[in-house]
């Protein structure tokens, strides 16, 4: 089964987007699956040479570790001079993104 089949299946997938650069996160991203998805995600950032950018209007569920995630990416991404802005976000998402104040990070505005 691939990344992206164990993906779907515990509920959660990363998939390139619409465009090049865009990836696609939906499901629930937990503690439970953070190590595949760091795997699919990193996978993703190295086809890509340019700047990221996340769509997560159909991310329904991030913790802790999925919050890890996406800085962690971040920072890579920053270390080789490119950077990651999310374009779409579930309503439920942007809430604890801006609960904990990261969403601006990710070039988020305060308006809903």
């Amino acid at each position: 089964m691939s990344d992206r089949e164990q993906g779907q299946a515990a509920g959660w997938r990363i998939d390139a987007g619409d465009a090049p650069g865009v990836l696609v996160l939906a499901g629930e991203i937990d503690f439970s699956v953070t190590p595949a998805a760091r795997e699919r995600l990193l996978q993703l950032t190295e086809k890509y040479t340019g700047d990221l950018v996340l769509d997560m209007a159909d991310l329904t569920y991030i913790d802790s570790s999925g919050l890890a995630l996406l800085l962690e990416a971040r920072k890579l991404l920053q270390e080789h001079g490119r950077s990651v802005r999310i374009r779409s976000i579930a309503p439920q998402v942007r809430k604890l993104l801006q609960l904990t104040q990261l969403g601006e990070m990710f070039g988020l505005s305060d308006e809903a």
